[in-house]
């Protein structure tokens, strides 16, 4: 099974702001929609709770397994877990799983990942989530495509594909 990243982030490290984006990115999150449909993602308990506030319910066709230290913690629709390795073994036998974030959630799954689909946002936004330090040495970097800043998008970006040429399997 393949562990992808899905993230977008400033150029000071920033992915997050009160539980929040600190942008609107329409190219983003079309892209983050079309990566993501119709597999499971891996998302830290605050960050969906952030998806449950914007959209009212998970994110549609997807399996979505929920990563907290909550014992007792429940969302509907929703699978809970209480460790990465046992979200990786409750959907072992699918070719590629999404972690989604957020802050806390990223750290422990990077050194897993095989890919990292990354939007780079030509911003410095102040925030309080960050993306970890990724040594490139270690990823083949490809760039995809950009955006420039516009009505439906608060600031240009960039989307690149990171593969680690040899990805460590998840236990």
């Amino acid at each position: 099974m393949r562990v992808s990243l899905v993230v977008a982030v400033a150029e000071n490290g920033v992915i997050g702001r009160g539980d929040d984006l600190p942008w609107q990115l329409r190219a983003d999150l079309r892209r983050f929609r079309e990566l993501t449909i119709g597999h499971a993602v891996i998302v830290g308990r605050k960050t969906q709770e952030s998806i449950m506030r914007r959209l009212g319910r998970p994110l549609p066709e997807r399996r979505t397994i929920v990563l907290t230290r909550q014992a007792d913690y429940r969302l509907p629709e929703c699978e809970t877990v209480h460790s990465l390795d046992e979200a990786l073994e409750k959907i072992r036998g699918e070719d590629e799983v999404f972690v989604i974030g957020g802050g806390e959630v990223y750290p422990e799954a990077l050194p897993r990942a095989s890919r990292i689909y990354l939007t780079r946002v030509h911003a410095t936004p102040e925030g309080d989530a960050f993306f970890p330090p990724v040594d490139l040495a270690e990823w083949r970097v490809t760039t995809l495509g950009r955006h420039p800043q516009d009505a439906q998008n608060s600031y240009a970006c960039t989307f690149e594909l990171l593969e680690r040429p040899r990805h460590p399997e998840p236990a």
